[in-house]
């Protein structure tokens, strides 16, 4: 089984995002770009910290097996011609999904970090290997005390070991990568359903040059990959 970092095409974008209370239930408002560039209206619609999906998205993810995600409603606003040069906001039903870091702890008891290329280093250029996510926390919570010495971190490698849990379609490591990574049978689900706004990256040369810091290489324990898949 292979897995893809997930990208959302910003063909179609939100600009404006606000969070309002609409008979007593919570409703994303999202406004779409006036430019044609960016206000296409795909099946998923590129945001930064949310997916905005249409039902038909959300059908084929309910189906699969993901990691746990909150849902709302979503009303999608977008600016199209009404006569002439003359605009007016039309109103589209979409779904606000997000998958809060607190959700992912499972997700990090699948790495092998003797295996892994994870590492903190201090002010003083000395370096330490991560042999646990505890062990990044714990350094991550000195960062944040009065402790004289402050840590940043690496990530080169993940490796996905024996508990790793193939029946998951989507899932993500936020302390170690900026991806979501989908599984290759969501990715023939979404790609069969023709699903728009949405692309796959298998190699991290297909990232563009700004991202490829934030992804390391992923592999799995039961796969051998090369060494330049994401």
């Amino acid at each position: 089984m292979k897995y893809f970092t997930f990208h959302i095409d910003d063909s179609g974008a939100i600009e404006d995002i606000d969070y309002k209370k609409v008979n007593g239930q919570n409703i994303t408002i999202c406004k779409m770009y006036d430019d044609d560039e960016f206000n296409k209206l795909n099946d998923i619609l590129h945001s930064i910290n949310e997916f905005i999906l249409n039902e038909k998205v959300l059908n084929i993810l309910k189906d699969s097996k993901t990691i746990q995600y909150d849902l709302r409603k979503a009303k999608m606003l977008r600016k199209e011609k009404l006569f002439g040069i003359l605009k007016k906001n039309k109103s589209y039903d979409y779904f606000d999904l997000t998958f809060p870091d607190k959700y992912v702890d499972e997700c990090y008891n699948w790495i092998d970090f003797e295996k892994s290329e994870i590492f903190a280093s201090d002010e003083t250029g000395n370096v330490i290997k991560i042999l646990s996510h505890q062990q990044e926390l714990e350094l991550i919570a000195e960062n944040k005390s009065d402790s004289q010495k402050k840590y940043s971190f690496e990530t080169k490698k993940v490796v996905f070991g024996k508990n790793f849990d193939y029946d998951f379609d989507l899932f993500k490591i936020p302390h170690y990568s900026w991806g979501i990574y989908v599984s290759e049978r969501l990715k023939n689900k979404l790609e069969s359903a023709k699903i728009t706004g949405i692309g796959f990256a298998e190699s991290k040369e297909k990232l563009g040059k700004m991202w490829k810091p934030h992804f390391p290489i992923i592999e799995f324990e039961r796969i051998k990959t090369v060494g330049n898949n994401v």
